[in-house]
């Protein structure tokens, strides 16, 4: 079944540098009286991120990947922007077809390919339905969080999930485990004050959460291939935590 459904939100990532999620919970709630933040429910989520031996579709933006979360599993495609300067985040996210546990992207080349070319066009002159056939597991992200809803007053809606991730190199094995944070907001003009007014109140109140500039895809790069990015993630990290433990002194 060929779904190509496009999300309509929009996805920003933190490095929590200390296990605080009811104390960052309570800094919200009392400081941000217009919102609400409440806890929903525990999730799972597995993403496998598929390409071809030589980084074909990545080297490019293009991150295919299949999703499971709770019974539901499908591919999806997306496009990272890539801005300089600015937070790097997918453009648009695209569902393109529901699954099983044991389908590959090959079983979906033609969909696939289909979808990419019409909602990115130019970027392929080649057949890329015969690119898809050649991808292979390249990434696993393995999810376990605390799911909160975030309301308002004007009818927004958002969520934040407080994360214990895996990042999984499926080809030696290798695995890298982070805390993090993902905020999901509307993309939505109606609702464009109130998405600011959260990132704000993240940024003021909270000095233990670290944004991210890039995607999770590109986030799982750096911390699994750090020779491949150029950058040594964990010595950025120290040197984030000392500055938030700076900033917590000064206030």
């Amino acid at each position: 079944m060929e779904n190509n459904v496009v999300s309509t939100n929009i996805r920003y990532h933190y490095d929590m540098l200390r296990d605080n999620t009811d104390k960052i919970v309570d800094k919200l709630n009392s400081n941000m009286g217009f919102y609400a933040f409440r806890y929903v429910r525990n999730i799972k989520t597995i993403e496998i991120v598929y390409d071809t031996a030589e980084n074909l579709l990545s080297s490019i933006g293009i991150i295919l990947s299949k999703q499971f979360v709770g019974d539901s599993i499908a591919f999806y495609v997306r496009k990272i922007t890539r801005l300089p300067n600015e937070m790097k985040r997918p453009s648009k996210r695209i569902k393109i077809a529901d699954c099983g546990q044991s389908e590959t992207p090959k079983s979906f080349a033609a969909q696939i390919a289909r979808a990419i070319n019409n909602t990115f066009p130019s970027i392929f002159t080649i057949d890329l339905a015969e690119v898809v056939e050649k991808t292979m597991p390249k990434i696993e992200i393995d999810i376990k969080g605390q799911y909160y809803d975030i309301s308002g007053g004007t009818g927004f809606r958002a969520s934040m999930i407080f994360e214990n991730v895996v990042y999984r190199d499926m080809l030696t094995r290798k695995k890298v485990k982070r805390k993090s944070v993902t905020l999901t907001l509307p993309i939505d003009a109606m609702y464009e004050k109130d998405s600011e007014n959260v990132l704000g109140g993240i940024d003021k109140y909270c000095k233990e959460l670290i944004p991210y500039k890039e995607s999770r895809v590109e986030i799982a790069e750096r911390v699994l291939f750090p020779k491949r990015s150029g950058k040594t993630n964990i010595k950025d990290l120290i040197k984030q935590e000392k500055e938030a433990k700076k900033k917590n002194k000064e206030e």
